[in-house]
C-alpha cells in the first residue's frame, strides 16, 4: 500500500483538529460559564484542588495516565501525547470533572486518550501506536505549529481557523490547611446551648476521647437524625471584649472535634468521633458540621511604606487563638469585620497601626532644650495633623471562614510583632 504524500496527511490531520476544536469550544461553552479562577478548593489525596478528580486507579485497566504538575497546560499537554496542540478538546473531552478548560491543577489526573488515525485518499494506513510519555517539563514552551502550512494544502482547500490558546492557570495556592479552618475559634453574636450534646461512651474507662471511640449522643430518632449525620464537638470560651470599645463583640466558640452517627436508638445515637482537635469529654456540645473549604488566594503585593489605607471599613483584630501576647505568621486571629461588611473567604487585609505619637519624657531638664522637644513646639505652633502621618503597615491575613458581623483569618504575612486591637482593612 502507497503512503499517503506529506500534504494530504496534514490536511487530513488539520481538518481533525478544526472539528475538534469546533466541539471543544460548543463544550466549553456548555461546561464553562466563565474563565475566572475558583476561589475555593480542597485536599484530595496530597494535593488542593477546586474539582472533584476520579482516583486514578478507577481509570480503565491500561490506560495512560497524567499527573498534572505546574505549568502543564491542556495545550502543551496535547502537543506531547496527541502530537499536535490543536487536539487539546480530545484530552477535556475525556476528563470531565475538569469544567473549565483554562484552570487546570497539580495533582489532579488525566486520562490521555489515543492518538487520532489519518486516513488517507488511498484507504486507511496503519495506525498510530501510543508514544511513552516524554519527561515532564515545567518550563513553559511555546506552541507548536500545526504540520503543513497554506502552501501544502491540496488545491482549493482553505487553512482550518487556528485554535484558541489555553493558558496556564492562575498561580493560586491555599492560604490555610485543613485544620486552621476546622479546629479554630470563631465568634458569634450569642451561643444558645444546644440540645445535642455527647451523653456518654461506649468504654466507660475513658474520660478524654480520640479518633475512632464510640460515643452515645442525646437525641436519636426522636432528634430525627440519620445514619451518617455528621456534627462538630465545640466548647464554648466565653465573652470576647472588644480590645479599643467598651463593649463585647460576641461569644466565642471552638471547634474541638466531628462525630458521624453510625446507629440510632429511639431516645438515642451511637456515634463515631473521626477527627479530633483537642481533648474531647461527656457533655460538649454538638453543632451540624458544615464543610469550609479552604480559601485559594494569589500572593498579594505588600508593601510597607507609602501606602495609604481607607480606614472607612476597617476593623479590629479582636481575639487571637490560641490565647497569646504577640500575634505573628501563621496564628489565627477573629475580627470584627463579616459578612454584612462585605468580606467573603479568601480576602487578604492590611494589618495596621495609626501614628501614635512621639513619646515625651518631661520630666528629665534635658529634655526641654532637646531636639525632639523644639519639633514638637514647631508643631504645635503650625497646627499638625497626625493624620499627615503615614499608616504603620504590619503584616497582611487571609479571611478563612465569615460570620455576620465577625471573620476568623489567617496572618501570612507580618513585619512586626501584631497586637489585639490593631486594625484591619482592606487595600
Amino acid at each position: 500500500m502507497e503512503k499517503p504524500s506529506l500534504s494530504v496527511a496534514a490536511y487530513a490531520l488539520a481538518v481533525v483538529a478544526a472539528a475538534t476544536v469546533a466541539m471543544g469550544t460548543i463544550a466549553a461553552e456548555e461546561r464553562a460559564g466563565s474563565t475566572s479562577p475558583p476561589r475555593s478548593g480542597k485536599f484530595v489525596g496530597d494535593h488542593w484542588t477546586p474539582y472533584d478528580p476520579p482516583s486514578p486507579e478507577s481509570f480503565p485497566q491500561g490506560s495512560k495516565i497524567h499527573l498534572i504538575v505546574p505549568g502543564d497546560t491542556l495545550w502543551d499537554l496535547s502537543a506531547k501525547y496527541l502530537e499536535n496542540p490543536f487536539l487539546w478538546p480530545q484530552i477535556w473531552d475525556v476528563n470531565q470533572y475538569i469544567t473549565d478548560s483554562h484552570w487546570i491543577y497539580p495533582g489532579d489526573p488525566l486520562l490521555i486518550p489515543g492518538k487520532p488515525t489519518v486516513i488517507s485518499e488511498k484507504g486507511p494506513g496503519p495506525s498510530i501506536e501510543m508514544l511513552e510519555p516524554p519527561a515532564t517539563s515545567t518550563t513553559p514552551q511555546t506552541p507548536p505549529v500545526l504540520p503543513g502550512s497554506p502552501t501544502d494544502l491540496p488545491p482549493g482547500a482553505e487553512a482550518p481557523s487556528p485554535a484558541r490558546l489555553v493558558p496556564t492557570g492562575p498561580v493560586l495556592a491555599p492560604v490555610a490547611d485543613p485544620n486552621d479552618v476546622n479546629c479554630s475559634s470563631f465568634i458569634v453574636d450569642s451561643f444558645v446551648e444546644p440540645e445535642l450534646y455527647i451523653n456518654d461512651r461506649e468504654d466507660g474507662a475513658r474520660t478524654i476521647f480520640a479518633e475512632g471511640d464510640i460515643v452515645y449522643l442525646s437525641r436519636g430518632m426522636d432528634g430525627r437524625l440519620t445514619p451518617g449525620d455528621e456534627f462538630t464537638i465545640v466548647v464554648k470560651e466565653g465573652v470576647v471584649p472588644h480590645p479599643i470599645f467598651a463593649e463585647d463583640v460576641g461569644e466565642s466558640i471552638r471547634m474541638v472535634g466531628r462525630v458521624r452517627v453510625i446507629a440510632l436508638q429511639e431516645a438515642s445515637a451511637t456515634a463515631e468521633i473521626v477527627h479530633t482537635c483537642d481533648s474531647i469529654e461527656v457533655g460538649m456540645p454538638l453543632i451540624p458540621y458544615q464543610e469550609i473549604p479552604v480559601p485559594l488566594t494569589t500572593p498579594g503585593e505588600f508593601r510597607r511604606y507609602g501606602v495609604r489605607l481607607d480606614t472607612g471599613n476597617s476593623g479590629y483584630i479582636v481575639d487571637v487563638f490560641p490565647d497569646k501576647a504577640s500575634i505573628g505568621a501563621g496564628d489565627i486571629v477573629n475580627i470584627d469585620l463579616g459578612s454584612d461588611n462585605g468580606l467573603q473567604p479568601g480576602d487578604v487585609l492590611t494589618v495596621f497601626r495609626e501614628w501614635g505619637g512621639p513619646v515625651s519624657f518631661y520630666s528629665t531638664e534635658s529634655y526641654i532644650d532637646s531636639p525632639q522637644a523644639r519639633a514638637e513646639k514647631r508643631r504645635a505652633k503650625e497646627g499638625f495633623d497626625p493624620g499627615d502621618y503615614a499608616q504603620t503597615v504590619l503584616g497582611q491575613i487571609v479571611v478563612l471562614r465569615t460570620q455576620k458581623h465577625t471573620a476568623t483569618a489567617k496572618v501570612t504575612l507580618s513585619a512586626r510583632e501584631l497586637n489585639l486591637g490593631d486594625r484591619v482593612a482592606a487595600r
